[in-house]
């Protein structure tokens, strides 16, 4: 059986992230308080939707990268969709997310006219009075689904890590529909310096399916296309035990070990499996186990972190009561 995919944990630890890595921008009262001490630029951002015409619906952050803006934030806006910020020299990274529509579409993974386009310029060299344009018409689609056309989209997430001079700074959107364009904007960054994941979450009735890919180059994505055969991914099983004495389901977390992400999180009725099809290319994976409960007693919380996969085999984790028969099913336990 599969487990009920209701993002719990995983979600919420990722959004704190997300508040520490992007959730920090300063108030354009601030920014010119900062501008009146030393030299800034002008940084005029203007925003057209997908038909090219301009649009207050978006959400833009700029963020130092070096310079005397290094770690600082801000998020401009102006309803008639062009935003003007000052701020010192020094490279930032800018992403906008733009909404159109009303964000609602298709479960199947095609794209529609209402969506959502991020867009992301890993390297923003301010050291003039800039303009940038970012232009919802220049991204392309994310596609990344299942073998099963029976699947239904739950959630993903996409981060963007970008790293110059030592410093390493993360933008990530979240994403409940699978309508999501992303594109590049601006010059190439170093090579290697830009670091992209999508992680997509799919359900059936029988089984969830995790799929996630990494990118690493010069350039932000515009659209990715994953269309993984049964043969590609590897299956991932979760076994519950029984314990006498202990009432209702377990519960489950799954979720890939490296970097910030939006995991899968649902409850298992036990005795019984939950089964997952992951992608290798992800690298490998965390499980964290809530085993059900005796009146009056704690919850056994179990971990099994860096499970290794490969695409056309089966690894299985057994927790709670079940005899473990195979090698390396043991997993740590806490309270």
């Amino acid at each position: 059986m599969n487990t009920s995919s209701v993002p719990r944990r995983s979600a919420l630890r990722t959004l704190a992230l997300a508040v520490t890595l992007i959730g920090c921008a300063t108030s354009t009262s601030g920014v010119q308080a900062f501008a009146a001490e030393q030299k800034t630029y002008s940084l005029t951002i203007r925003h057209l939707d997908r038909g090219g015409s301009a649009t207050g619906a978006y959400d833009t952050t700029v963020t130092g990268i070096s310079g005397a803006g290094s770690g600082k934030s801000v998020t401009p806006h102006d309803a008639s969709g062009t935003t003007t910020v000052r701020l010192p020299k020094g490279r930032y990274l800018l992403d906008s997310y733009l909404t159109s529509g009303n964000a609602k579409g298709a479960t199947d993974g095609t794209d529609g006219t209402d969506g959502t386009d991020w867009i992301v310029q890993p390297r923003l060299d301010l050291d003039r009075d800039t303009t940038v344009t970012v232009d919802a018409r220049t991204t392309a689609p994310v596609d990344v689904r299942p073998p099963d056309r029976s699947a239904t989209f739950l959630h993903g997430m996409m981060v963007t890590e970008v790293k110059h001079d030592g410093a390493t700074r993360l933008v990530n959107r979240m994403v409940s529909t699978p309508n999501l364009r992303v594109a590049h904007l601006g010059p190439d960054a170093g090579p290697g310096s830009v670091r992209q994941w999508y992680d997509a979450y799919w359900t059936t009735k029988s089984a969830d399916y995790a799929l996630g890919y990494v990118s690493t180059g010069s350039r932000a994505l515009t659209g990715l296309t994953r269309h993984p055969s049964a043969k590609d991914l590897a299956t991932l099983q979760v076994r519950g035990g029984a314990r006498p004495g202990t009432t209702g389901p377990a519960t489950v977390d799954l979720q890939p070990s490296a970097g910030p992400t939006l995991g899968l999180s649902g409850r298992l009725t036990v005795p019984g499996t939950a089964t997952y099809f992951v992608t290798p290319e992800r690298g490998t994976w965390d499980i964290t186990y809530w085993s059900p409960t005796a009146p009056g007693a704690p919850s056994n919380r179990y971990s099994a972190d860096g499970i290794s996969v490969r695409a056309g085999t089966t690894t299985t984790r057994t927790f709670d009561g079940a005899a473990l028969t195979r090698p390396g099913t043991e997993a740590r336990r806490t309270r």
